[in-house]
This record gives C-alpha cells, structure tokens and sequence, in this order.
C-alpha cells in the first residue's frame, strides 16, 4: 500500500500571535528572531513601519505587523518579538532585511503539504490579499500569509 506522495512533503513554518490569533509564515525567508530592540523613530514613512533597530551593526526597518494587516497596533511587553525576514528587493535583485514586531512567536512546526487548505474566500479579520492559504493545525485552522505582499519593498515606501 502506498501513501499519497503529497502526504509525506512538509515544511517548515512559524507560528506567531497577533491580537490573540495565530498566524504563519514559512520559514523560508526567515533569518532569525529576537526580542524586541530599540527602535528609533524614522521621519515620514509609512505608518506601519516604526522605525529602525541595530542588530549586530546593521540597521533594519521594523514593521508593525498589526498596523500593516489593518487590525491594531502591538503593544510592546516582555512577549513582543521581532522576525527577521529577508525580502528581495525588485529593483536591485539584493536581499533586504526586514524585522516584523508580532504580540509573540509560538513555535516552528513542520506542516504536511495535504494540511495546506485553500483560503476562503469570507470570514477572514484581515485583507485577503495578505492571505496565501490556511493550515490545518492540531484541530486549528491558521492564516498562511503572503511574506512578498506582506512586505512589498516599493508600497511599503510610500508615504500615508
């Protein structure tokens, strides 16, 4: 007896709270995460991103990730994290390190691929543009999002 070849492909995705809800992103272009830094206020940019952090030398905007998805703001406290994603950048082709704020990071779970469910299309808190898919999890359904539209290098520097 053999399995469906599709049951047996996983990867590997985050897991992370916003407003009480549990998100995803696969860990694909994620670099690491640490816990909330200093973030210095940048003069006329974009309302989600709130500023720069230093970590290890370099400096790296940060993007509230509620502001970014329409639902709050997240409020600072001991669970707050900052993941650190690279995002290539269209119009130099050079990767671009990005931290998002998040409420907290959960864990890292491997995902089978037949546990990738399609998004539907109502019932959702946020834009379904930001939607790639919902993952099936312990009984949980879990909003995939889209990291590339999440974090557009071009929209994200225009000025609201």
């Amino acid at each position: 007896m053999t399995e469906n070849i599709n049951t047996l492909i996983s990867s590997q995705y985050l897991f992370f709270i916003l407003d009480n809800e549990k998100y995803a992103l696969k860990t694909d272009n994620i670099k690491e995460i640490v816990d909330l830094q200093n973030i210095r206020k940048v003069p006329k940019s974009n309302k989600c991103i709130k500023g720069v952090t230093n970590i290890r030398g370099e400096l790296i905007p940060v993007i509230d990730l509620k502001i970014r998805l329409d639902i709050g703001e997240v409020i600072k406290n001991r669970k707050t994290s900052l993941i650190i994603v690279n995002i290539l950048d269209s119009l130099d082709g050079k990767n671009v390190p990005i931290a998002i704020m998040v409420d907290s990071v959960v864990e890292v779970e491997d995902i089978f691929e037949v546990d990738i469910l399609e998004t539907p299309i109502f019932g959702t808190k946020i834009d379904e543009k930001y939607i790639q898919n919902i993952i099936k999890f312990e009984d949980n359904y879990i909003t995939l999002l889209k990291i590339d539209v999440l974090l557009d290098i071009e929209e994200l520097s225009s000025v609201d």
